[in-house]
């Protein structure tokens, strides 16, 4: 009897899953990607908040703002910002982003009791209007190699020639760099040298009263909207000229951190680069001891990844390429290693965080929308559910051959079956055949229970 298959039925309920999981991802895509504000009528300020260490993540942040502020026509953009610094690469971006942007940036080091310090005191120095809020403080911006210490015995003073020492020779570079970047910076916006100049070469660090009275920066306010009562009206060096500034009474927009942004931070943190390469590196060194184990294997070399990004060895979208093609190389090997499906949850756990980690990259070659990222995460996730169910079908399902399909067989005897011989017809052959109890009379239908070599032990069905 033919048996009816559900093949397009499993489909359509398998199209029906992908359906509905795109419809969830894209109306509820705010939750991974924060929808642009919607802008208001009339102008606006747009506001955005940048805290903790300055990151490629912190820049992602500062250009998303500053693009939606131009497309909004926005009267200014605020940033709140609170740092103790970081890295210099993703500062000089910053930098040249505040002094290209078409919208006034005002950025205000607040609420009460943040900071301001190291590359964080460069941005403030490259807004168009810089402020402080009580109980604030400013400066310690001597840049720091990462990794680099002194070495006992060593002069604390560094040389005003170059000599045969390099690491020497790039202290002197780092410094002089970043004193004439601040120090140009200030003079572009009007403002203290000498304090500019300190707190890199002494690392001088000093309140936002202090700051504010010695025209470090411009504005000193409680809160935001005093700034903004206070910021009205002044004049702004903009790359078209003066600017006068017109905020009384503008509606603010907050531009919210989507949960990729907080993601990326998140990993750009010190202690989260330390864990992840040490995870990265134990990982692989377990899989390499113990081949075989596939965990320590799998769980290393994605820590590894992401240990190598969060440390900026790797940019945001070569670790998403790289997160891809280890995905890839998860696939592969379910196929040859048995990993009980752990090795397909693993590639498609990296194949979706790097498709996310392209997303807005900035890379033209690989670069990706979010529409493109999610649709193929989604098929790909579909395509892996559709593999493992009909892996786990195909497990469950009864043997179609072999001796054990026979064991299931029902037959006639051709020829009466003794202990001896016999013949009996089964499956559309004919078999020799012998009972072990009464001999089984012609005609009569028997049943497979056994088989010695090529003979079929029977009994009677």
């Amino acid at each position: 009897m033919l048996r009816r298959t559900h093949g397009p039925r499993n489909l359509t309920r398998l199209l029906a899953l992908l359906s509905f999981g795109a419809a969830c991802m894209l109306f509820g895509r705010s939750a991974l990607f924060a929808e642009d504000p919607t802008p208001p009528d009339g102008p606006a300020i747009y506001r955005v908040e940048i805290t903790g260490a300055i990151s490629p993540s912190t820049l992602e942040i500062l250009e998303q703002a500053i693009e939606t502020a131009e497309e909004a026509n926005a009267s200014a953009l605020l940033v709140v910002l609170d740092t103790h610094g970081g890295l210099m690469s993703s500062m000089d971006d910053m930098i040249r982003d505040i002094l290209a942007s078409k919208v006034p940036v005002i950025t205000y080091v607040g609420p009460p009791g943040a900071s301001c310090g190291s590359a964080g005191v460069f941005i403030l120095y490259a807004s168009h209007l810089a402020a402080m809020a009580p109980a604030t403080n400013i400066g310690s911006a001597t840049p720091i190699s990462m990794g680099s210490g002194g070495r006992e015995g060593d002069d604390d003073r560094i040389p005003e020639t170059a000599g045969a020492d390099d690491e020497l020779n790039l202290k002197r570079k780092l410094l002089n760099h970043s004193r004439a970047q601040i120090t140009s910076l200030a003079e572009y916006h009007g403002r203290d040298v000498n304090f500019a100049v300190r707190t890199i070469t002494h690392a001088e660090n000093i309140t936002s009263t202090e700051a504010f009275r010695i025209g470090a920066v411009d504005l000193l306010a409680e809160n935001e909207t005093e700034l903004i009562q206070k910021a009205s009206g002044r004049q702004v060096r903009m790359p078209s000229g003066r600017h006068t500034l017109e905020l009384v009474g503008l509606p603010v927009v907050n531009i919210e951190h989507d949960f990729r942004s907080d993601v990326l931070s998140i990993l750009t943190d010190p202690s989260v680069a330390y864990i992840l390469f040490s995870l990265g590196m134990i990982g692989i060194l377990a899989e390499l001891y113990y081949p075989g184990s596939i965990f320590p294997g799998v769980v290393g070399a994605i820590c590894l990844i992401l240990g190598l990004y969060s440390m900026q060895s790797l940019s945001v979208d070569y670790t998403g390429f790289a997160l891809i093609g280890l995905s890839i190389v998860f696939f592969i090997l379910e196929l040859h290693v048995p990993s009980y499906g752990m090795l397909s949850v693993a590639g498609l756990g990296c194949f979706v965080l790097g498709s996310l980690m392209l997303v807005r990259s900035g890379d033209e070659f690989l670069g990706t929308t979010l529409s493109v990222a999610i649709t193929t995460s989604l098929l790909m996730g579909g395509v892996m559910a559709l593999i493992a169910y009909k892996a786990a079908q195909a497990h469950r399902a009864k043997r179609v051959s072999g001796f054990e399909k026979m064991l299931e067989e029902t037959g006639v005897v051709r020829e009466a079956v003794s202990a001896d011989d016999g013949s009996v017809f089964v499956h559309s052959e004919i078999w020799q055949a012998r009972t072990g109890g009464a001999p089984i009379a012609v005609g009569t239908r028997v049943r497979v229970v056994g088989k010695d070599g090529l003979v079929l032990r029977v009994e009677p069905a």
